[in-house]
């Protein structure tokens, strides 16, 4: 090895010393990982970058983008590349996001909406999910679990089904977070104007 060489080894410290620069330098940090695959297309060592994403439009923009692949055979000639390769997914998924159209939520752009009609299909909907979550309680063989245990349960689940419909419904993060302080604030209210809600018996004991 001649003293021009870069080592692999010293090309990869360097290149997280790299992905945790800009992460200091940036808002919206980028998560950057230096992976090795074996037996695929992409065999070899591949850079990823990733923003987390705060609105479904966001992540759809970084879809295919912030990736760099160096093949096995090529890897010691290339390790000098490596730090560079981070700027660029660094580079192209923060470009990304940042040109990520604003998409706003349907119920505040469809001309045509009926707010009654809205309004009633979230009741509906509620009142069905509700129904089928105490009805799996009931039946489910962990029924014997205290209630909070049962409510926590159904409050991950019910977390995860909002998460997969705010994605197909264009409704980003910081819109989700406020309809749930606020509904968290609506059954605040209505425990403290009616506490027998929160002693009555449960219905998976």
């Amino acid at each position: 090895m001649t003293k021009d060489t870069i080592s692999v080894g010293g090309a990869i410290a360097a290149a997280l010393e790299r992905a945790e620069e800009l992460r200091s330098l940036s808002d919206r940090p980028a998560r950057v990982r230096i992976m090795t695959i074996f037996g695929d297309d992409r065999s070899g060592l591949t850079i990823n970058a990733r923003i987390a994403a705060r609105t479904p439009a966001e992540h759809r923009a970084q879809e295919g983008l912030g990736t760099r692949c160096i093949p096995w055979d090529e890897l010691d000639a290339r390790a000098g590349e490596i730090v560079g390769l981070v700027d660029e997914v660094v580079g192209e998924v923060t470009l990304a996001v940042r040109n990520a159209p604003p998409v706003p939520r349907p119920s505040r752009s469809e001309d045509d909406l009926e707010l009654a009609a809205f309004e009633d299909l979230i009741d509906e909907l509620g009142q069905t999910i509700t129904q089928s979550a105490l009805s799996v309680l009931e039946k489910h063989p962990a029924k014997q679990v205290s209630r909070e245990l049962g409510s926590e349960a159904a409050m991950l689940a019910a977390l995860k089904f909002a998460a997969l419909a705010a994605y197909t419904g264009n409704v980003g993060l910081n819109d989700a977070q406020d309809e749930l302080r606020m509904a968290m604030g609506e059954v605040m209210s209505k425990v403290r104007a009616s506490p027998e809600l929160v002693r009555r018996p449960s219905l998976n004991s």
